[in-house]
């Protein structure tokens, strides 16, 4: 079967025995309110503490967009990753600081279904007062073996490298397990 392109165009396209039009409408006018199923701030917070990757979005120079997943350190309200300063992320946050990142909560101990994306806006640093605080914490964050922090963080300090501070504008966050949760019925 030949996939079919379906766009805003092609209103009397059926889908599913139904006008486009009339999917269209239905998607915009969703009466789901799925503020119950926000993650509290206190398990946003310990969400952000447990897991150690994340997933970075931002656009490339031809407005296609682009992801990587990174260790991450989050510190001082804000998501801190680095990079080898000739990677195209570099240049792309450089040119366009405006990014995403997601956190899920897959292999932690918060639970299942839980997920968090922020909208965050970047800065690209290279001083040595943050390389003395964000290496070994990058490092603790990035390998296993407590006796090899200290050599990774010194390996990644000797790199030509930047750091990556990706500050949150605002937040989208999800509690699968809230949406099954059963309901007060109202009066």
């Amino acid at each position: 079967m030949t996939p079919r392109r379906i766009d805003r165009v092609q209103i009397a396209d059926p889908v599913g025995g139904r006008a486009l039009a009339e999917v269209i409408a239905g998607a915009q006018t969703r009466t789901m309110n799925f503020d119950q199923c926000r993650l509290t701030p206190e398990l946003r917070d310990a969400l952000l503490r447990e897991q150690n990757e994340c997933t970075v979005a931002w656009t490339n120079a031809q407005g296609w967009p682009v992801a990587v997943v990174q260790t991450y350190v989050w510190a001082q309200g804000a998501f801190w990753i680095t990079a080898f300063r000739d990677k195209p992320r570099v240049g792309a946050l450089a040119a366009k600081p405006q990014a995403a990142v997601v956190v899920s909560s897959k292999g932690t101990d918060v639970g299942p279904e839980k997920m968090l994306s922020a909208r965050v806006t970047a800065t690209l640093l290279d001083d040595a007062a943050t390389q003395e605080w964000f290496y070994p914490a990058f490092a603790a964050r990035a390998v296993s073996d407590p006796g090899a922090i200290a050599g990774f963080a010194k390996i990644l300090g000797r790199q030509d490298r930047v750091i990556i501070r990706l500050d949150p504008v605002s937040w989208t966050t999800f509690d699968g397990v809230l949406l099954r949760a059963p309901r007060a019925k109202p009066a």
